[in-house]
């Protein structure tokens, strides 16, 4: 996921991703300040945007086991949503479809990304996992 993320910003397609995950209709390079890390287990993703009423949010994708899928509370001022991969079975939001798509394996993330992604975040992913599409 690290990765897949990280390859999406350098190939300059982050901004598009973040409008098409989140839905967003008017968003530019200007309008966010987004962070990626990792640490142990978990992919962490902090989005400070200026357009949202949630303008502070952290989403934190667990690959280690869970009590729930997904839960957000706000610490400080922080929308936090923690999300246990492995525990997702819910795939009414991009989001979670976008956490859903980590716990396949290489083919059957391929097949799944080609049904929510567009094909320019499909054909990253592709190179990856080194797989045509």
């Amino acid at each position: 996921m690290l990765k897949f993320i990280n390859n999406i910003q350098n190939n300059g397609l982050l901004t598009g991703f973040i409008a098409d995950l989140f839905d967003y209709d008017s968003f530019y390079d200007y309008n966010y300040i987004f962070r990626l890390t990792s640490e142990n287990e978990n992919v962490i993703m902090d989005i400070y945007d200026n357009i949202s009423s949630n303008r502070f949010n952290r989403y934190i994708f667990s690959f280690t086991k869970g009590d729930y899928a997904y839960k957000t509370k706000e610490e400080k001022n922080v929308f936090v949503t923690r999300i246990y991969i492995d525990n997702i079975t819910s795939n009414d939001i991009k989001l979670h479809k976008l956490a859903y798509l980590f716990k396949l394996d290489d083919d059957g993330m391929l097949t799944y990304a080609k049904t929510f992604l567009d094909l320019k975040y499909v054909k990253i992913l592709s190179e990856i996992i080194n797989k045509p599409i």
